[in-house]
């Protein structure tokens, strides 16, 4: 009689614990990183963790690529909501120090990008894939390369890209300036920290993507501003994440800082929380170990969810106290 009563109460704590976790990815909709140590990431191809706690993409080899995503699928549309409308911000820092090829931010139904290819192609696609309307990815490219074939305007450009490389809105890098009212040219591969907003309003279904150097604030007006139904791409649900590319010219593409919201504006960086770029060179660490992945639960934790494992717990404990 004993063992039957432990071994229910093993399987009720159980069967807690797991709608608790799931409960938990599901409601993590909102996460800010300054640097990647306690990141919730999953890292492909070339990307890693650098011991500064910056996120590097590519280092300076030759016809890399490498992707990070955030761990868990992310709902962008409602099943049960007719009109599937839905919202998203997210504000990141990145840098590139070299123009070879450039880094994109993402949303893709899946996080299997082996058949992509290096250079131009970005980690998104290859020359098969490229353009389909099966990819349902949206991606921002910020471009160091003009590449002809897919229509680029130069190599120094901002473009919002469907399912493939050709640009359905781009624009030279460029910010501007609440101060002096005009816009002001960036240099993506500066190796500078450079800020983007990237910020969908679902029911105006309008996409605006904003520039910035690290130290001004937002600009009044995006660089990119683009009509679009992007309910008509994403399914249910979606990884985020980032992708970088390097062709015969090698680039570092970093990323510093990272915050996201499904809802709302993203929570704003403390600058003085991100990594530095005055480290020494990625080349310096390359007899170390690498740094393990973060367990997939080490993303920031709401206290919601804190307190429901306490409630967890205290249930156990009296479980078998009983």
């Amino acid at each position: 009689m004993a063992i039957t009563f432990i071994s229910i109460a093993l399987f009720i704590v159980t069967q807690l614990c797991f709608v608790s976790c799931v409960l938990s990815q599901q409601n993590e909709t909102k996460f800010l990183y300054h640097g990647f140590f306690e990141a919730n990431l999953l890292k492909y191809g070339s990307s890693k963790i650098l011991p500064s706690g910056i996120l590097e993409l590519t280092n300076s080899s030759r016809r890399q690529m490498g992707q990070a995503f955030y761990g868990f699928p992310i709902a962008f549309k409602n099943s049960t909501n007719s009109s599937n409308s839905f919202s998203f911000s997210t504000s990141f820092v990145f840098s590139i120090d070299a123009p070879g090829h450039g880094l994109t931010f993402l949303i893709s139904p899946s996080m299997d990008f082996t058949q992509a290819m290096p250079s131009q192609y970005l980690g998104l696609f290859n020359t098969t894939n490229n353009g389909n309307s099966t990819n349902r990815i949206l991606a921002v490219e910020f471009d160091t390369v003009k590449s002809n074939e897919f229509l680029d305007i130069d190599d120094n450009h901002v473009g919002i890209d469907v399912n493939g490389l050709v640009s359905v809105e781009s624009a030279p890098a460029a910010f501007f300036s609440n101060k002096q009212s005009k816009n002001i040219s960036l240099k993506l591969s500066s190796k500078d920290p450079i800020r983007a907003w990237i910020e969908y309003n679902g029911v105006e279904r309008l996409l605006n993507v904003t520039l910035a150097t690290l130290d001004t604030s937002k600009p009044n007006f995006p660089l990119l501003s683009r009509q679009m139904n992007l309910s008509e791409i994403f399914m249910e649900k979606m990884y985020v994440g980032f992708s970088a590319s390097t062709g015969n010219i090698t680039s570092n593409h970093d990323v510093l800082g990272w915050s996201f919201s499904r809802e709302g504006k993203p929570q704003d960086f403390d600058l003085k929380l991100l990594p530095s770029l005055s480290t020494p060179s990625p080349s310096d660490f390359d007899d170390l170990d690498p740094i393990p992945d973060p367990p997939s639960d080490s993303a920031t934790v709401k206290p919601n969810h804190t307190k429901t494992m306490i409630i967890i717990c205290t249930l156990a404990i009296m479980i078998f106290m009983i």
